[in-house]
């Protein structure tokens, strides 16, 4: 859920609580991760955020060299890669097991410090449990493209990363049909599937706005590689 997804939905596990810590928010109705990255924080200042979380109800796996059609079972939350210290999260359901059925939330706490200025990476890994047929296959994931910035007041900031971000919506996407957009220009390398395969896209430019589509593909995860700005990005599109 980039993001998303976990397959589009995501993890967080440094120290696992058993406390509910958000409220999900019921009026989401479509599969996801929101907001799109995290609020930044301030040094000195204590540090509260919430993700919303929507799971997939089903995708495409890869099972003996085989794409199957599967339903997702749960999509839980292992661990993220990259929290500064003193930054911790809970889960609600506390399980940080998320599921189509219903929303739910992943809470960052944190005390940032003056010394944690900065723009942090975070990799969050999952595990999606989906069933294909009789077969329940546990499929290990890993979703890019998150940053925590820290600044060092509330003002504007050079560590404030939200201008230069690639961001696409919606993703996931039932149709196959995304819009990217970014303050710089982007220039598509080419989107592949999870065995590193080129998949066919079409594209069309509206002002600020790139729309790509890859409605001939199946439902499942693909990556799609981007120049921005002369930096290479690679951003995980769920179909």
């Amino acid at each position: 859920m980039k993001r998303l997804l976990l397959i589009t939905v995501f993890s967080f596990s440094l120290v696992f609580t058993h406390a509910q810590s958000c409220t999900p928010d019921n009026s989401i109705t479509t599969a996801g991760v929101y907001p799109q990255q995290p609020d930044p924080a301030i040094a000195d200042q204590a540090y509260d955020f919430s993700f919303q979380v929507l799971a997939l109800k089903d995708t495409a796996v890869v099972f003996a060299g085989q794409s199957l059609n599967a339903t997702i079972d749960s999509v839980v939350v292992d661990n993220v890669i990259g929290l500064p210290s003193g930054f911790d999260y809970t889960c609600n359901p506390p399980s940080c097991a998320f599921t189509w059925r219903a929303v739910g939330c992943v809470n960052l706490k944190g005390n940032p410090t003056q010394a944690q200025v900065g723009v942090y990476d975070l990799k969050i890994a999952t595990t999606v449990y989906a069933v294909a047929g009789f077969i329940a296959l546990p499929v290990p994931d890993t979703t890019e493209g998150y940053k925590l910035v820290i600044k060092a007041d509330g003002s504007a900031s050079v560590f404030d990363v939200s201008n230069a971000l690639l961001n696409i919506y919606p993703n996931p996407s039932s149709n196959g049909l995304f819009m990217l957009s970014s303050t710089k220009p982007i220039h598509i390398l080419g989107i592949q599937d999870i065995q590193g395969r080129q998949v066919d896209y079409d594209e069309m430019r509206v002002q600020d706005h790139l729309t790509i589509t890859i409605t001939t593909a199946p439902k499942g995860v693909y990556y799609l590689q981007a120049l921005v700005d002369g930096k290479l990005i690679s951003k995980k599109l769920v179909r």
